[in-house]
């Protein structure tokens, strides 16, 4: 059976960054200087003095040679009654204390060895002072260690390998600056930081490498005969129903399930928006199974038209029995005319009522074949176009003009009650899927 149809408007659905200075050392007629530093850029100063007897004050301590050995610390005056401070060791840059004060009278007690230089920059321990005769000199201190070296620059990291192998990071430079870890290959794991340098500060790691890009997803499964399954992907129905007779009324139209016909399967009706569609699996064997479909309710004289037209776009199976089409009832007191208006449909599987009575007839803007039959104790009348198509526009009320005019079995004051347009299905090749992305219909 059919239901009612509908004047709406469908639209198509479609969607990171030391200056040193040091005192001057008193006149003397003999001067035991420091040894000048190895290597050093500068020549060390002369060692403190020797006392005279009565002993003026030892000399100070040579300069360090910048980057030599430590220089030796001046002797420590001979003792006197009067015996001046023991010349100082070197240091950096002066030498240590003077020697002790002889007794008086006593034996010359030389003065104390001066504190040894601290050690150039990177320079050897100087040696201690000499003693005087008297106590032994102190130890030079030990000089300070060289300054490490400038680290080495990392090694570029390796290029990625297949699956994103991570590139090996440069080993730091020995004894320097921190070495920057190798950076890693693009799209791989983290690069190896490099190797901690010797006596340096540990190796930066090397900077991680960007992760891949995901993989495009795959598309999404086949529809399935349930509720919200029956929508492709990508649509969220309003509005889905496998009832027999599941319908919903949206303004003026209203959407039916309609499974009317005799050993049928499964099948949903699903509305979005202005699209709409109906998933379905029907069996092979006999006749017309069901009849989803959008339903106009006009209730008006087909005089009472201007106009009267009405726009499709739609998206159906390759495999199947079925036909789209247009079902328009006019109607005068209770006899009723059925007319079927085959805009798409599966050529040599499924046929019209009755029998062809004329070919190639252009109206309503297309070219039909027109059948005439009956079915259920009413006439009906089909127009199959002669070529199938999947969006178009009919005008209805130059079909009615032409039907009125040739077969002569209904006027203008005939009521045009009922205006559906849907799939009329025999039977499916497994689930398929039939998406009216477009349906509108205008009068005047």
């Amino acid at each position: 059976m059919k239901n009612t149809l509908l004047a709406l408007t469908v639209t198509a659905f479609a969607a990171s960054i030391v200056s040193c200075s040091s005192t001057p050392a008193p006149t003397s007629s003999s001067t035991s200087g420091g040894a000048p530093g190895t290597g050093g850029a500068q020549t060390g100063g002369n060692g403190g003095e020797t006392s005279q007897v009565g002993g003026s004050a030892g000399g100070s301590g040579g300069r360090v040679g910048a980057g030599g050995t430590t220089a030796t610390g001046g002797s420590g005056g001979l003792g006197s009654s009067t015996v001046g401070p023991g010349g100082a060791g070197g240091t950096n840059p002066r030498g240590g204390a003077g020697g002790t004060v002889a007794p008086s009278g006593g034996t010359p007690s030389g003065g104390a060895g001066g504190a040894g230089g601290a050690g150039a920059m990177g320079g050897t321990t100087g040696p201690g002072g000499q003693s005087g005769g008297g106590t032994q000199g102190s130890g030079a201190s030990t000089g300070t260690g060289g300054r490490p070296g400038s680290g080495g620059t990392s090694a570029a990291g390796g290029a990625t390998g297949s699956a994103g192998t991570s590139g090996n990071g440069g080993t730091a430079g020995q004894g320097g600056a921190t070495g920057t870890g190798g950076m890693t290959g693009s799209g791989g794991a983290s690069g190896t930081g490099g190797k901690t340098g010797q006596g340096g500060a540990t190796a930066t790691g090397g900077v991680t490498a960007s992760g891949g890009n995901s993989g495009t997803g795959g598309s999404a499964g086949p529809v399935t005969v349930s509720c919200p399954g029956a929508a492709p992907a990508g649509i969220t129905p309003d509005w889905c129903s496998c009832d027999q007779w599941g319908q919903w009324a949206k303004g003026d139209a209203t959407y039916y399930n309609d499974i009317w016909g005799s050993g049928a399967g499964p099948q949903c009706i699903w509305v979005s928006g202005d699209q709409w569609g109906v998933a379905a699996n029907h069996p092979s064997g006999g006749s017309v199974k069901s009849y989803p479909n959008i339903s106009l309710s006009p209730g008006k004289a087909i005089s009472a038209y201007t106009t009267y037209t009405s726009s499709f776009e739609i998206t159906v199976p390759s495999g199947g029995a079925w036909e789209v089409a247009y079902d328009l009832w006019v109607q005068n007191g209770s006899t009723k005319i059925e007319i079927m208006l085959w805009v798409n449909y599966t050529q040599g599987k499924v046929s019209p009522a009755g029998s062809l009575g004329v070919s190639n007839v252009t109206t309503g803007g297309h070219t039909w074949n027109v059948y005439y039959g009956s079915y259920g104790g009413n006439d009906v009348i089909s127009l199959l176009r002669t070529t199938n198509m999947t969006s178009a526009t009919v005008d209805i009320k130059d079909i009615f003009n032409w039907l009125i005019a040739n077969k002569k079995t209904f006027n203008t004051s005939w009521t045009l009650y009922q205006f559906q347009f849907g799939p009329e299905i025999v039977s499916d090749s497994g689930v398929q899927s039939f998406v009216v992305n477009s349906f509108s219909v205008s009068s005047s």
